[in-house]
């Protein structure tokens, strides 16, 4: 399906059309991204994913779904939760020891830096025996009455803010960081297989690994 926008004088259309097609465009957007001058990732890269989630069976899903994004670019990724028990406070300190021990080159860190919010009005669905298959052969009656008479609500989309962040095991610094905004799908491993594809490609881009 083509997700590229379309201009039209109608917006509560193309709101009805966004809130229904969700599930199949893209929802995930890069909204900025950070490189530290200068920096080269290393030539043979062991990278720990390490994701700051909710509850644990998230934190598997995120760390898995990088794991095997990284595995398919070539570079050796190992899941936090492989080395790091459940229920464990993901700091400084419970990671600093695993680098160490197993020659990660890079530490990949996830985690949701906010949340937010907003209302879009949504039409009532067509009823009528003579709507749905009339609108769809009317294109000028499509544009000039949906949502127009319609009762209608108002839908609650949900935006997360996600930042990713790559740290150099070789001076302890922040090398690479991106923060994408997703839109909620209803579906946990469908959004984070949306951030993981995109902040991969925007990771290839700027040759952050």
């Amino acid at each position: 399906m083509d997700c590229t926008p379309v201009t039209t004088a109608s917006s509560r259309l193309i709101l009805l059309f966004f809130l229904s097609f969700l599930g199949a465009c893209s929802t995930t957007q890069v909204q900025e991204s950070w490189r530290l001058p200068g920096y080269q990732a290393p030539a043979q890269q062991k990278v720990l994913v390490v994701a700051m989630a909710a509850t644990e069976s998230i934190r598997k899903v995120v760390e898995t779904e990088f794991s095997q994004a990284l595995e398919q670019k070539g570079i050796t990724a190992i899941p936090s939760y492989q080395w790091i028990p459940d229920g464990t406070r993901l700091n400084r300190e419970a990671v600093e020891p695993i680098v160490r021990q197993n020659g990660v080159s890079t530490v990949l860190v996830t985690s949701i830096r906010d949340i937010q919010k907003t209302r879009a009005y949504q039409p009532e669905p067509a009823t009528g025996a003579d709507d749905g298959l009339f609108r769809s052969m009317d294109t000028f009656y499509t544009y000039s009455s949906s949502g127009q008479h319609e009762a209608g609500s108002y839908a609650t989309l949900t935006d997360y803010l996600i930042e990713t962040n790559l740290f150099d095991s070789r001076t302890n610094k922040l090398s690479w960081s991106v923060i994408t905004r997703t839109t909620e799908t209803g579906s946990v491993k469908k959004a984070v297989g949306e951030v993981v594809k995109t902040v991969m490609k925007r990771a290839e881009k700027e040759k952050a690994l």
